[in-house]
């Protein structure tokens, strides 16, 4: 009997170190996974609507078309042409402007919506408008060829780690380029 309280002791000490490392592993997976799913990637968020002002009184002051390109070292390029209010179909930019950042994908988060997403910390390194871009603590999701980044809501303006976003709209995203 004796011998048999020690086996069953020892077999659950052995499944209980097995089953927390494979956890840590598994996540540490799942956050590879995606950067490689991520990097060297293209994507379009075709003429839609954007306020650069929020706060200002204008509803729609631009059209854009942002292209978005993603390196295998997780640098992301964006280029947005910006387009007259009244031209909804962007046929024809006003001007455009280049932004350079470092994605850092820190792993699993649930957002608010329930969809399995995760963590990014996008570092700015350079933008064509000589604007001081602070780094933007959001989520990023990718469902098939489309592309979703966090949102800002009231608590969670995405400014600092304890204030990243907690909402994905899936209204707004990237599809991705085919090459």
């Amino acid at each position: 009997m004796k011998n048999l309280w020690i086996v069953i002791v020892f077999s659950s000490m052995v499944l209980s170190s097995c089953g927390g490392s494979e956890g840590g592993s598994a996540n540490e997976t799942s956050t590879s996974d995606f950067q490689t799913k991520l990097s060297n990637t293209s994507w379009v968020k075709e003429c839609s609507a954007y306020n650069k002002f929020p706060s200002d009184d204008l509803k729609d002051a631009w059209n854009v078309k942002i292209k978005l390109s993603i390196d295998s070292s997780l640098n992301s390029t964006y280029r947005t042409e910006y387009f007259h209010p009244n031209d909804t179909k962007c046929n024809s930019m006003m001007f455009d402007a280049l932004d350079i950042s470092k994605f850092d994908i820190r792993g699993k988060v649930i957002s608010e919506e329930s969809i399995d997403a995760n963590g990014l910390n996008e570092i700015f390194n350079y933008n064509s408008g000589n604007r001081d871009l602070p780094p933007n603590y959001t989520l990023i999701y990718i469902d098939s060829e489309k592309l979703y980044f966090g949102q800002k809501s009231a608590k969670n303006s995405g400014k600092t780690l304890e204030t990243r976003h907690s909402s994905i709209s899936l209204d707004n995203y990237f599809r991705k380029v085919i090459k």
